[in-house]
């Protein structure tokens, strides 16, 4: 296992790829999800780009999160201190739903530090990743008689409804078989049947695997989550791939048209026949995406 000291803090990290080839860094989602899952994807964006994936702070095998308060502006600071350490001149940040807001945040934060950036199925604003939510999943509970999760839905959607108590209420829909299906989300039978082919056990402490419990809480509690960072696409002056599944119900049509409008050299590719995970869903059109626009191979 490879570490890197970021502010004091132990970071898990991985390498991909020849160091002279453009440089991707992933930033994984969850929030707490770490990079285990993605490592597949690194290895096959790695036979073309350098592409560096870690856990971030508090997240499984990095240090857990300690007394200070964390949040996204924290996180972010810490992706630039790790360029620095690496001794990489410029990078690509590739965000994956959570990791979507670090990418923006980043990229608005560190222009100099980027040759483009990605967003996989991002949330950028935590009110707008509720409301996507809820709009995917009220036709379904409606159709089903629910009437509880149909007020619920319906509370996200109104007016007046702050972004942290609309995200803590996202939360608690019921993301149940009905919905899955209507929604298109992935059998978890068919993903543990692709982390068991192509994912290697990590061999890491027990310890390890419920850190991500007091990341959230942190991250829940910081006022920066819940900031609406759309509008920084249009600061970043630097190439812009947004990436959505068909089925996504985290960047809904809302944050899909603000980026089609408002974003400078923005470039939006819809994922057909897939949902949240598009790169285990589409693994290839995910690759060759990402390849054909920063790669210069045209």
């Amino acid at each position: 296992m490879a570490y890197l000291t970021v502010s004091g803090k132990n970071i898990y990290f991985e390498e991909y790829g020849a160091g002279n080839s453009p440089t991707v860094v992933y930033l994984h989602g969850g929030p707490g999800e770490s990079c285990l899952t993605y490592s597949y994807q690194a290895k096959k964006l790695g036979e073309t780009f350098h592409v560096i994936s870690f856990d971030q702070y508090g997240v499984f095998r990095s240090d857990p999160v300690g007394n200070e308060p964390l949040g996204v502006i924290d996180l972010v600071r810490m992706i630039e201190e790790m360029r620095e350490a690496l001794g990489i001149e410029r990078w690509i940040p590739l965000g994956h739903s959570f990791g979507g807001m670090l990418a923006l945040v980043y990229a608005h934060e560190y222009p100099d530090s980027i040759d483009g950036v990605i967003y996989d199925c991002p949330m950028w604003s935590a009110l707008h990743t509720a409301r996507a939510m809820a709009e995917a999943a009220l036709p379904c509970f409606e159709m089903d008689g629910n009437a509880g999760q149909a007020e619920l839905c319906k509370e996200i959607l109104g007016g007046g409804i702050s972004p942290k108590e609309a995200f803590e209420k996202a939360l608690e829909i019921d993301m149940n078989e009905s919905v899955q299906r209507y929604c298109h989300v992935i059998e978890s039978g068919r993903y543990n049947d692709y982390i068991n082919a192509h994912i290697s056990d990590p061999m890491a402490p027990e310890e390890c695997w419920g850190r991500f419990m007091g990341f959230r809480k942190k991250l829940f509690e910081s006022e920066d989550f819940y900031a609406d960072y759309l509008p920084y696409l249009r600061d970043i002056e630097k190439p812009q791939l947004l990436m959505v599944g068909e089925y996504d119900m985290t960047c809904g049509k809302y944050e899909q048209k603000y980026f089609s409008e408002r974003a400078k050299n923005g470039k939006t590719v819809i994922i057909p026949n897939s949902a949240h995970l598009t790169w285990f869903e589409q693994p290839e059109k995910y690759t060759e995406i990402i390849t054909e626009t920063f790669s210069g191979d045209k």
